[in-house]
């Protein structure tokens, strides 16, 4: 019997309240009189709020869209929830997964990638000879891409990510 798909319009709507709240937040220490209510059917039918109901449909195998359009729209959703004021970066912590929003965008990213194009975390370390440990400081700070599976729980990294490491480091041995 096949697992019971995930309904995440709860999902999108709590994360839609949450940065509508911050959005309120800010404008109303910065211009009261701009800020205008919206409805939770307005908040759905705005770009966050669109991008999040594609990357539903996405993480449930309801739709296939390019792998890079997929990518773009989780990483306008991470930058808005995780990009602080001023900074010049931002950092997703690795608990944020762990949350049904988190889970939602794994599972879509997950479904963007060909299985060829993933390698298992343990065969990431063994090809760039590194511990698996220094995996996972890489793919925190961003430097590996990797996807979860969230139905299997395995965590797998970019097969693309690692070729490019090791041509880098190729490439610096080569010059010594």
């Amino acid at each position: 019997m096949e697992a019971e798909q995930p309904e995440y319009q709860v999902v999108v709507d709590d994360a839609l309240q949450l940065v509508y709240s911050h959005h309120h937040r800010l404008i109303s220490r910065l211009h009261p009189a701009a800020f205008a209510p919206l409805t939770r059917e307005q908040l759905r039918q705005g770009p966050l709020g669109q991008d999040l109901l594609r990357l539903a449909r996405l993480a449930r195998g309801e739709t296939r869209e390019p792998k890079e359009r997929v990518l773009e729209a989780i990483d306008s959703v991470l930058q808005l929830l995780f990009w602080p004021a001023a900074a010049d970066d931002y950092t997703v912590p690795r608990s944020f997964w762990d949350t049904e929003l988190g889970r939602l965008l794994a599972m879509a990213k997950y479904r963007a990638y060909e299985p060829a194009e993933l390698v298992s975390i343990g065969n990431a370390a063994q090809q760039l000879g590194v511990t698996r440990p220094t995996i996972y400081r890489w793919m925190d700070d961003r430097t590996l891409n990797y996807v979860r599976d969230d139905m299997s729980g395995r965590t797998f990294v970019v097969r693309r990510d690692i070729d490019n490491l090791k041509r880098v480091a190729a490439e610096l041995t080569a010059e010594e």
